[in-house]
């Protein structure tokens, strides 16, 4: 216990109080539950009766960005924002067709989905500045040097949109499962075999060869 000076008792914290009181003023402001709630339930009511301050409506409008972050692997803007403003509805669009199209549940499926979006995005914008670079009638050191390196990033880009495209069909394509009833049978590398031993009667129940 310690004594204020105008005579009040103030109790001190155990560690673990401390640790929780600090986590609790950091957390304002970028904690997601505590950013909804408020909108839930202050801010949104407040507005829809009419009662919303000029404060409440800054407040308002300053957390509504933060929301649209929080959700931003369903709404896809986070990711929009990236890419220039003209393939912006396309993005979201495509995003959104290939989560649907994979039945993306989990969150790193949809990160994924817009990992492919954004490197699409990215081959179609440095595609359009090379067809740019092709309709100039002069050249330079400069300007072959730039030319050089959206060839290079273009590249780099369907690399990453094949890649990530790729990983996204393997976790989302479920694996093969094919029972086999056979005394021998051949399957590739990385299989499981079980035959039939040799010298048990042929009438036995035949091993299960498994392929995963």
């Amino acid at each position: 216990m310690t004594e204020k000076e105008d005579g009040s008792i103030v109790k001190k914290m155990t560690a673990k109080e401390a640790e929780d009181f600090m986590n609790e003023i950091v957390c304002v402001g970028i904690e997601p539950d505590r950013i909804m709630q408020e909108l839930r339930e202050d801010l949104l009511p407040k507005i829809r009766a009419g009662k919303d301050s000029k404060k409440d409506r800054e407040r308002t409008t300053e957390n509504i960005s933060k929301a649209l972050i929080i959700s931003g692997l369903d709404n896809h803007y986070p990711l929009a924002e990236t890419v220039e403003q003209r393939y912006r509805p396309l993005v979201i669009e495509f995003a959104r067709g290939l989560v649907q199209e994979y039945n993306c549940q989990t969150p790193s499926e949809k990160a994924l989905a817009q990992v492919v979006v954004g490197a699409y995005a990215r081959i179609l914008e440095y595609s359009r500045s090379l067809q740019a670079c092709g309709r100039t009638d002069w050249f330079s050191h400069e300007r072959n040097g730039f030319y050089s390196m959206l060839s290079k990033e273009l590249d780099r880009a369907n690399r990453h949109f094949v890649t990530a495209l790729t990983t996204l069909k393997q976790i989302r394509t479920p694996s093969l499962h094919i029972n086999v009833r056979t005394k021998a049978a051949f399957v590739a590398q990385n299989q499981q075999l079980n035959v039939n031993p040799s010298g048990k009667n042929s009438s036995q129940e035949n091993e299960k060869v498994e392929i995963k």
